[in-house]
């Protein structure tokens, strides 16, 4: 193998620095090929999350513009998304250079090519940063040149540099034919007015500049802002003066700037801006025109609309806001919040408070931070809004209440695009808004009925057993989406026992289904084993069919799947102790934290017997897969991420050691206290400060393998395990 110098890349880069992009890009791919002895070799830049393809030299197929480098090769984008064989990305440490070769030798050094992709890469970065400013400055000059006012720039001695478009037309002199002076086009009148202002405000920015410590200037970048604000402040000259255009005279109005070098801080002329009265006069008759019918329009605009100041005082409002809301014209000191509801006042305000300070937020960027232009700055203070927020409004007499979508946009105005306050707006929404709360009330009882007021799975079938509805308890029990089921037999959604060997089970289901369909019986009440979506285990219900009729004819099926009946003795209660040795099925955990809390109805509320009982359910499968079953929290993690956890479950609940292992469970329940114990059949763990050091505000990870203990510990009154670890016991007190 040749060996490598990286001499010959380096003088390839610096010699192209003055090229174009492609050009550069260009040259250095020929170069690394020639000294290299390639194949093929490309140049790309970072475009989001691909690299953009700048110049090929042999390694891509016509229309393969980007590509994705992973496992240290590269994937093409457009296309195939295959990946382009025998092709080596080598990426700058930015990330935002890459070079791919394509070599026939397998040992190809590629750490002496990187010190040269480096270079690139900064030379790419430095030659883009330029064209962006180029770009800018090419934005700004064209602006210069083509505005309707008059610009001059003027240099130290007086004499005119550039002028844009506007001011060549007006006074017809081509300043590449000989010196022009600012003079020349100052009406002799005006003449000595405007040199002792121009004077003035030179000594003034000279003598505030003689004052500047350069040192701290050019080392600390607050004193570098206190300094330019100033010279902001201080740097004006404003008036009126007479030019002399060609053929006749121009009475203007003017601003005169000195132009600061702000590195060096020295004066290296002055730029002003003239505007002709007359035309000025004729834009302002014609605005004040336009803002007089834009006045008419917001009059009569059929919304509560107003306009108030920063302080939250009416400058003006429309006549729906007299005739409706009752707002008197002739009232002082009116403010937009006696309109507001009090219950509302507090979040209008801070809509407000949140509106102006993001405000002020984007014009420090224009004004401080100078990271954005005053028309990015217009146009961002103009794009804010306080956007449909429900606010309720109160007429002027308190008598009336209004819902309204409301709304406000800032008022802005001024040069320095000054906010002013905003333009409120509102829509009566109070009618919508009744109906609106009568279809969700109807809802709202539908939705007790049918999912809220019970735990049954509710479903109707057409007339092949076809789910047409079904409620979300379904996700519940069986762990099916509603919509994944809609269209599907029922019949699909019973669990298939390996054992059952005559379909007993779904046997049993179709004959009771067609004595629905057929006969139209009426209440057929049987139990039956579904299947749990997720889980792969049988979940054993009670449905209730009957018939959906339509003009005496069957033509569908009305169902209720439950859970086994609820304890109608439970009123009667004085105390109860169960045990129970359960197999480690999941859907078992479920069933018995149903049943051992749903006598603590008689004690508890629901909304606390609902995480009593979520805090249950993650004791037992804790039991389940990290004590019978030994799955570690790193394997469940693994399997999860994989999706093969329900693999690795079923793998232990049948392997030899574990499918006898039972997870026993006792429950004492009394007028004082309910207590349950937990115990598995594994080796337990260190629950040793575990349980204390455990923080109420776990990470994601301890969610995903501490939840069981996170929940107990937060509903439960004792929590408290064997020396073991494999047996733990939890207590809820009902009085203290």
């Amino acid at each position: 193998m040749k060996n490598i110098l990286q001499e010959p890349l380096y003088s390839t880069i610096v010699n192209n620095l003055n090229a174009g992009v492609r050009e550069l890009c260009e040259a250095f791919c020929v170069s690394i090929v020639d000294n290299y002895h390639l194949r093929g070799a490309a140049v790309a830049r970072r475009q989001g999350e691909t690299f953009r393809v700048i110049h090929d030299h042999g390694i891509f197929n016509p229309g393969e513009t980007s590509f994705n480098v992973s496992n240290g090769g590269i994937v093409i984008h457009p296309g195939t998304n295959q990946p382009h064989n025998g092709c080596l990305p080598l990426v700058d440490t930015s990330g935002a250079t890459a070079v791919v070769v394509a070599s026939d030798d397998s040992i190809l050094d590629n750490t002496a090519l990187m010190g040269a992709v480096e270079l690139l890469s900064s030379a790419l970065a430095l030659k883009e940063q330029n064209e962006n400013v180029t770009k800018r400055f090419s934005t700004y000059y064209e602006m210069f040149k083509k505005s309707p006012a008059l610009i001059a720039v003027i240099n130290r001695h007086g004499d005119i540099a550039e002028w844009n478009q506007a001011a060549a037309s007006l006074f017809g002199r081509d300043l590449s034919e000989g010196t022009v002076s600012y003079i020349d086009i100052i009406h002799e009148d005006d003449v000595p007015a405007i040199q002792k202002g121009v004077t003035k405000l030179y000594r003034t920015v000279e003598e505030y500049l003689h004052t500047v410590d350069h040192s701290l200037y050019a080392h600390d970048s607050s004193y570098r802002e206190t300094v330019r604000a100033k010279i902001d402040q201080i740097n004006i000259l404003t008036g009126n003066a007479r030019l002399a255009g060609r053929g006749r005279d121009l009475e203007t109005d003017f601003s005169l700037h000195c132009i600061v070098d702000l590195d060096t801080l020295e004066i290296e002329g002055f730029i002003v801006s003239s505007t002709d009265i007359l035309k000025k006069k004729t834009m302002r008759d014609h605005l004040e025109e336009t803002e007089r019918k834009y006045h008419e329009i917001f009059k009569l605009i059929p919304l509560f609309s107003m306009l108030i100041d920063t302080s939250g005082r009416t400058i003006e409002f429309n006549y729906v806001s007299a005739e409706d809301y009752g707002l008197d014209p002739n009232r002082e000191s009116i403010s937009y919040m006696d309109f507001i509801h009090e219950d509302d006042q507090k979040r209008a305000a801070a809509l407000f408070i949140d509106l102006y300070a993001r405000a002020v937020a984007i014009k420090n960027q224009w004004v401080k931070e100078r990271t954005i232009t005053r028309e990015e700055c217009a146009q961002r203070l103009r794009s804010l809004r306080i956007r449909n927020e429900p606010i309720r409004l109160v007429s002027g007499s308190g008598d009336k209440v209004f819902e309204t979508e409301f709304s406000a946009s800032l008022w802005i105005s001024g040069i320095d695009l000054g906010i002013r306050g905003a333009l409120i707006s509102a829509i009566d929404v109070t009618e919508r808004n009744s109906y609106r709360r009568k279809l969700e009330e109807s809802e709202r009882k539908y939705r007790e009925l049918v999912e809220e007021k019970t735990r049954d799975i509710i479903f109707s079938l057409d007339d092949q057993a076809r789910f047409v509805m079904v409620n979300s308890n379904i996700r519940e029990k069986l762990g099916y989406f509603e919509d994944a089921v809609i269209g599907k037999n029922i019949l699909d959604i019973l669990y298939k026992d390996p054992i059952d060997k005559n379909l007993i089970n779904r046997e049993t289901f179709l004959e009771n289904l067609e004595r629905v369909l057929k006969e139209g019986a009426q209440d057929v009440r049987f139990k039956a084993v579904c299947d749990h979506k997720f889980l792969g285990e049988p979940v054993t219900l009670q449905f209730k069919l009957d018939p959906i009729l339509e003009n005496g004819k069957v033509t569908g099926v009305m169902g209720f799947a439950s859970e086994i009946s609820d304890d109608p003795l439970r009123e009667f209660l004085e105390s109860e102790t169960l045990s129970f040795s359960i197999d480690n099925r999941l859907t078992i955990a479920d069933e018995v934290s149903f049943r051992i809390t749903r006598n603590l109805q008689k004690y508890l509320p629901e909304g606390r017997i609902t995480l009593l009982r979520l805090g249950i359910r993650e004791m037992i499968v804790n039991a389940i897969e990290h004590g019978n079953l030994g799955i570690t929290y790193e394997e469940k993690s693994l399997a999860q991420k994989n999706q093969t956890y329900h693999d690795l479950l079923r793998e232990r609940q049948m392997s030899e050691q574990n499918r006898k292992k039972k997870v026993h469970i006792s429950y004492e329940l009394s007028e004082q206290m309910v207590r349950y114990v937990i115990r598995d059949e594994g080796f337990g763990f260190n629950h040793h400060g575990f349980i204390d050091d455990l923080p109420v505000d776990a990470n994601e990870q301890m969610l995903q393998h501490g939840r069981g203990i996170v929940i107990t510990r937060s509903v439960f009154d004792e929590i408290r395990y064997n020396d073991t670890g494999n047996e733990v016991t939890l207590i809820a007190y009902f009085k203290k």
